[in-house]
């Protein structure tokens, strides 16, 4: 697929005065967009990117309700990623070796080469990003991160429970 190369919008975040000043939102949302834009160059959808990616990275989580829970999409937005998939040339669905109602998801050598191709184009564009900024010590970014990562899963988990 020929890449994207219209100019990007980037609207503002969020309005000021709505979020505290702590408030780490605006800038999840804005490095979302970052990659968002990024990868529009590929001219899929997001979803179809994302579940692409992780269908290549994760094989084993070949049967859509599986990959469903695996990107966090709703079982049903699920079916319209593998239909676009399917009309694309990026994956096939094949019956089950040992049920014959559920179906399990294949990426064919197309889908494969994209994903890869994707794949190295986004790490390579994070690398870049990442060493341009000066005096960054990527080590401590990435403690940081994994420590923020791992207090939202806590928040989540005991919000669960309650």
């Amino acid at each position: 697929m020929k890449p994207n190369r219209s100019a990007p919008t980037r609207p503002d975040s969020c309005p000021p005065g709505l979020l505290p000043a702590g408030s780490m939102l605006p800038l999840w949302r804005r490095i979302s967009q970052e990659f968002l834009i990024h990868g529009q160059r590929w001219n899929i959808p997001p979803n179809v990117c994302l579940t692409l990616m992780h269908l290549f990275l994760h094989p084993g989580d070949s049967e859509p309700a599986a990959l469903a829970q695996a990107v966090y999409f709703p079982r049903q937005t699920m079916t319209f990623i593998l239909d676009a998939m399917e009309k694309n040339g990026l994956a096939v669905r094949r019956p089950h070796d040992r049920d014959r109602r559920r179906k399990t998801i294949e990426l064919t050598p197309k889908g494969r080469t994209l994903a890869e191709d994707m794949l190295r184009d986004v790490v390579q564009f994070e690398s870049a990003a990442l060493r341009a900024i000066e005096d960054v010590d990527v080590a401590r970014l990435q403690s940081f991160l994994t420590r923020y990562a791992d207090a939202l899963a806590d928040q989540n988990n005991r919000d669960l429970k309650s």
